[in-house]
């Protein structure tokens, strides 16, 4: 399925929000909140990339909410009135994304880090499922926060938004022994407001492959000399699979914080797995710069 769409933000459900005022409320409890003092609040979304291996059709597991990492070391948990199943994939477009939390308190502090929370008691209720119809056991495991920066003072008013993007490729692995998948969130954290993207055609030869099965892989900084998913040296900021869309190939590498970056195609992506060393045989390796909020053409011919 083609996954390559122009940005338009799901609305949430209301199971997923704990905002204390909804689109109804805001008149009266505005103006109450107004008058009881300044409070500071956090908006969060929720993306994914989609997996390396294209047959699969589910990455299904129950999340529970968010933890956040202060400065001083502790943490503060934000988390749903009842822990929500949500399939992973159906995230990966530029449709799906998910709003997990609507202007939601946070108690004052310097937040450095977020992460995911999954619902331990329902946790051999995640799977994995594929094209064939067959079924995988899911192992979820803890993984470092994604950085984040903001402050919340006392009595000082404040609403800070991010969208946080789980990518699948980064995440997934697959245990050939046990027939069982693992997902090690790997998260990024961009301000919602400042969010930028890279999209283009790519028409790169293939001497290894097809494009029908490569990626686009970025790295943080120019002149880098990619390198795969291996949990080892440079690692990939973000990717995003070459979709066939009207008989050409096009990519499209979303939610990026400004910043300079390297670029490189490889046809041979859905080889790619996690905490293993492959030579993906990178090729059209390019630098490029992006701004805040802006969205870029960059082709790979």
């Amino acid at each position: 399925m083609v996954r390559f769409m122009a940005f338009m933000q799901r609305s949430a459900s209301p199971q997923f929000s704990l905002a204390r005022g909804g689109i109804a409320r805001l008149g009266v409890l505005g103006l109450l909140a107004l008058l009881a003092g300044c409070e500071g609040e956090v908006t969060m979304d929720l993306g994914t990339e989609l997996p390396a291996d294209p047959n699969i059709t589910q990455v299904v597991a129950d999340i529970r909410g968010l933890e956040f990492t202060k400065s001083g070391g502790g943490t503060e948990t934000m988390e749903f009135r009842g822990s929500e199943q949500v399939d992973l994939i159906d995230l990966a477009d530029d449709n799906g994304v998910l709003r997990l939390f609507t202007s939601e308190q946070l108690s004052e502090g310097t937040y450095t880090g977020v992460r995911l929370l999954f619902d331990e008691d329902r946790a051999d209720d995640a799977f994995v499922s594929t094209f064939a119809g067959t079924q995988f056991p899911l192992n979820l495991a803890d993984s470092a926060p994604a950085s984040l920066s903001f402050q919340i003072e006392d009595n000082e008013s404040s609403s800070e938004s991010f969208t946080l993007l789980l990518d699948l490729r980064k995440s997934l692995s697959f245990d050939e022994d046990t027939d069982e998948y693992t997902l090690t969130p790997t998260l990024r954290a961009v301000e919602s407001s400042e969010m930028s993207r890279i999209e283009g055609n790519v028409s790169v030869t293939c001497l290894s492959g097809t494009l029908e099965r490569g990626a686009v892989y970025l790295f943080q900084n120019s002149d880098v000399t990619p390198d795969d998913i291996d949990g080892a040296g440079v690692e990939p900021f973000a990717t995003s699979p070459i979709f066939t869309v009207g008989g050409g190939f096009v990519y499209a590498l979303r939610y990026l914080p400004a910043g300079s970056y390297t670029m490189a195609v490889t046809c041979i992506g859905n080889d790619d797995e996690p905490l293993t060393d492959e030579d993906l045989l990178f090729r059209n390796v390019v630098n490029v710069d992006v701004d805040d909020g802006e969205t870029i053409t960059r082709n790979l011919p």
